[in-house]
């Protein structure tokens, strides 16, 4: 909601001048973003595949940080993830019709604890797939109309497998950060106009880069996302798909414990608001 500060200024005075007291006025400039969707369809979540980049896989894979933060809350279920990721791709790179028919994927693990047992898993049925393509993809000019044609796409595929698609919102680099007007916008867009539950990291990094810009969010090339920026979207993923609270979580894979708490209570504001939720 974006609200008026001259108005705000002229009532606060008009108040003053007639001797009425004041007792506290706050605003925001962005609150609700009016999505539609704000929680999984299909409710529980028990195998989740995602599907897209060097932004997904940097920091030994966003699914892994996802998995800390599950194993380390005791008031939710385990849930099985899978990665599929290509460096730099946009979502026409991804055949993801082959991923969701292919049972080969997923049918067996390495027990690395237990002398490296092969382990075979003959359930390998997928729930829901977050998905994402290039980082500026949605917004440049040259790819913004693939990008339209192919969420569309991956969302009736996704669908005819009897599986849930989601949206993943990619972040504003570090030195564009005005880039978040234009990807909230179309992210906000696209997934009301397909129906799709989206994952709001973007909005969680532009919110975090406000709040602390002492703690870096990103690597040396002002895009990727350090080891605190993907623990900061694993926090997302958890915190929209389980509707609960990241903060005080133990599963915080090696960040300074301090750095952790601050990321999961700015992660908890964000998706509270931005989606219009209220976290357990």
């Amino acid at each position: 909601m974006k609200i008026s500060l001259s108005k705000i200024l002229r009532q606060f005075f008009s108040l003053r001048s007639i001797g009425l007291p004041l007792i506290l006025i706050s605003f925001s400039v962005f609150s609700s973003s009016n999505l539609e969707i704000k929680s999984p369809v299909n409710g529980k979540i028990e195998s989740l595949m995602l599907v897209g980049n060097s932004f997904f896989y940097y920091n030994n894979s966003l699914h892994n940080h996802l998995g800390s933060l599950i194993k380390n809350d005791p008031d939710v279920t385990s849930m099985k993830r899978r990665s599929i990721t290509i460096s730099g791709a946009d979502l026409p790179w991804h055949d993801i019709e082959s991923y969701l028919s292919n049972e080969q994927i997923g049918s067996f693990r390495i027990d690395t604890k237990n002398n490296n047992k092969y382990v075979p898993n003959s359930d390998t049925k997928i729930d829901a797939v977050i998905f994402m393509g290039c980082s500026l993809c949605p917004i440049h000019p040259d790819t913004k109309d693939t990008f339209q044609v192919y969420v569309k796409r991956y969302s009736e595929i996704i669908r005819e497998k009897n599986v849930e698609p989601m949206l993943f919102m990619s972040w504003p680099y570090k030195n564009k950060p005005e880039m978040i007007k234009s990807l909230r916008d179309v992210f906000v867009d696209t997934a009301n106009k397909n129906n799709l539950l989206l994952i709001p990291a973007g909005e969680a990094f532009h919110d975090f880069n406000l709040s602390y810009p002492e703690i870096d969010l990103y690597t040396k090339d002002l895009r990727h996302p350090s080891k605190e920026g993907t623990y900061l979207a694993a926090a997302v993923v958890f915190a929209t798909l389980y509707g609960k609270a990241t903060a005080g979580n133990p599963g915080i894979m090696n960040l300074d414990p301090e750095v952790a708490l601050k990321i999961q209570r700015s992660v908890d504001k964000t998706v509270s608001d931005f989606i219009g939720i209220t976290l357990r």
